[in-house]
């Protein structure tokens, strides 16, 4: 008798013992689940609501051409090469992109996400870390194309509309 208690209270204990790191794991995996899904809703619904503004933005608009003039005046002046605006990339060979730039918390996650409309007519995204207000290329040389920018800031073009550019670009799978 005294051993069937001894077997019975080392299988409580056993069972106990697996359950609770079983439990921790699954609240582990549950919340970072959660997580992962709450940042892929919020990049869609962003997403969702800047293509229409950025198919909106026409290259005539006042503010985009102002802020175009003044990067391209910068470059005339000799000054060093700002070619970052607030809505708008200038390439050396006077290419652009009128874009929008989501940053995201470095949490693991793709969450930054790059939308652009070149003045080419093509629609480009990225997921490449450009940081807050365009850090990330404020120091960099200006690309003397919009598809040496594509190379280098791991940008694909897609058809403006679909989901197709929440996908992940960068950093480049080797």
């Amino acid at each position: 008798m005294l051993t069937s208690q001894r077997s019975g209270a080392v299988s409580r204990k056993l069972i106990i013992g697996l359950s609770i790191p079983l439990l921790l794991v699954g609240l582990v995996f549950g919340w970072w689940s959660y997580t992962r899904y709450k940042e892929q809703r919020t990049r869609a619904d962003w997403m969702a609501t800047t293509l229409p503004r950025l198919a909106s933005l026409s290259f005539t608009i006042e503010d985009i051409n102002r802020e175009l003039e003044t990067l391209k005046a910068s470059r005339r002046a000799g000054d060093r090469q700002k070619w970052a605006g607030d809505h708008v990339l200038l390439m050396t060979n006077d290419e652009y992109l009128v874009y929008a730039s989501r940053h995201g918390f470095n949490n693991g996650f793709v969450d930054h996400l790059f939308l652009a409309h070149g003045s080419d007519g093509s629609w480009y995204y990225s997921t490449y870390h450009f940081c807050n207000h365009m850090v990330g290329v404020n120091s960099d040389s200006p690309p003397g194309s919009i598809a040496e920018f594509a190379r280098t800031y791991s940008a694909r073009q897609f058809d403006g509309k679909s989901e197709v550019c929440l996908q992940h670009t960068w950093p480049e799978k080797r």
